[in-house]
């Protein structure tokens, strides 16, 4: 997808509104003399972190945004969602951090965990990520323990330390490259009015929802990551 013509002054507008540096495009608009509803619409922030992972890139998709004029204004989005990659030096960081008996490398087309005692070598596992009851699992496709293939890999699954997802949030895809992770959620579509506190509602709405209980671990905002972007 292109950038959309008109987008920069947009881009300019949004990302000095948001504090933080944003590209925004879209496959169609509607509306004379200023565009008021979006098709395809995609806002694109590099380099952020949250109070539980720091975050190569955070992409809010729509399928559909309209600004309906009024006192007041109203936002309305349908079909959200929302892309999030992580890298391998975020990954590593993460790992470090909880301190996990095993070690992340993101490949191709899987996840790949090396699992060690006292620095030895004792087992690799090719996994694919998963959601069970809504917590997120490495479920493992073929294993190795010290050297020797273990068919019975897919009988053991790995809990990730991140909160689970309410029922309102659905795991749509998940992409692999070397060396990054992307995951999409689906949302759901939402109404906001243009008042005191917009950036906060927008904010609850367009990022994967965890249980209440659990969802505080995601931090009440996004900040800029220290590290450096990366474009996908």
């Amino acid at each position: 997808m292109t950038q959309a013509p008109g987008s920069n002054l947009i881009d300019q507008l949004v990302s000095s509104y948001l504090e933080l540096p944003v590209s925004i495009d879209w496959q169609t608009a509607k509306g004379i003399p200023f565009p008021t509803e979006f098709e395809g619409a995609r806002l694109k922030f590099g380099g952020l972190s949250t109070s539980w992972m720091d975050l190569q890139q955070v992409v809010w998709c729509a399928d559909r945004v309209r600004f309906v004029p009024g006192l007041p204004a109203h936002v309305q989005v349908e079909g959200p969602r929302v892309e999030i990659a992580v890298g391998q030096a975020e990954l590593d960081r993460w790992l470090k951090r909880f301190e996990l008996p095993y070690r992340i490398e993101l490949a191709d087309d899987a996840l790949i965990v090396h699992t060690e005692l006292a620095g030895f070598p004792i087992g690799e596992f090719e996994t694919r990520l998963e959601v069970v009851n809504g917590w997120f699992v490495l479920q493992p496709k073929r294993a190795s323990i010290l050297g020797v293939p273990n068919y019975v890999a897919t009988l053991f699954r790995t809990y990730l330390p991140i909160p689970p997802l309410s029922r309102s949030t659905r795991l749509e895809r998940i992409d692999h490259k070397r060396g990054q992770l992307r995951v999409t959620f689906r949302l759901e579509d939402f109404d906001e009015a243009v008042t005191p506190g917009l950036l906060n509602r927008l904010n609850q709405c367009l990022r994967p929802t965890f249980t209440p209980d659990l969802g505080a671990a995601l931090g009440r905002s996004w900040r800029r990551s220290p590290a450096k972007s990366s474009d996908a």
